[in-house]
């Protein structure tokens, strides 16, 4: 029952957030703008890997890339939950310091000062709702977007291909190149140069 509450509360929420790749997308450049921004205070006292998840979320939805997306999705999940366990650690740590602070024992315990703390574990707060707040849009992103892999094959049907399945000599990859096929004083496949 309470499976199925939570899967209502899902669905609710994703019927929320628009099917258009090209809003999510948006939506997913801000929020991924605003955990680089928070990662700069956050990465104070603690080791930092917001940034990078940042940076790829970024790269993901710029570039519209599906597979980066979806790694991206999975990695969110996976911080989502450890900036969790992270958040009543360090929330036990502060407590601890501010006990040892008032009992005079302060020089034996190794922290950073209490107000920084305090400050990095609500900017870590923050980063973790805007994470939480982003979930969606970066599901509905990776389900709307067209695969790498379709790009590829709408390109070989827009320029199409011979029986021989020999491609054209002016689509490599799906962009346009130019092969030369006389001799044009080319050094390719001669001894001499």
């Amino acid at each position: 029952q309470e499976l199925l509450a939570m899967t209502e509360v899902v669905a609710q929420v994703l019927a929320f957030v628009g099917e258009d790749p090209e809003i999510n997308a948006t939506w997913v450049l801000r929020f991924t703008s605003i955990q680089f921004g928070i990662s700069f205070f956050t990465s104070i006292t603690r080791t930092e890997s917001n940034a990078a998840l940042a940076l790829l979320g970024l790269y993901s939805a710029y570039g519209r890339k599906k597979e980066a997306t979806k790694l991206y999705f999975v990695f969110l999940l996976l911080s989502i939950v450890t900036d969790f366990i992270w958040m009543i650690m360090y929330g036990n740590q502060i407590a601890g310091a501010e006990t040892q602070e008032v009992q005079n024992e302060w020089q034996d315990y190794a922290f950073p000062p209490i107000g920084t703390a305090k400050f990095v574990l609500g900017m870590s707060v923050i980063s973790f709702v805007v994470k939480i707040l982003s979930t969606p849009f970066v599901f509905k992103l990776y389900t709307n977007l067209v695969g790498d892999e379709d790009h590829v094959m709408s390109a070989r049907n827009a320029y199409g291909s011979s029986s021989s399945g020999v491609r054209p000599s002016f689509v490599v990859g799906g962009v346009g190149s130019y092969q030369s096929t006389g001799d044009t004083g080319s050094y390719q496949n001669k001894d001499e140069l």
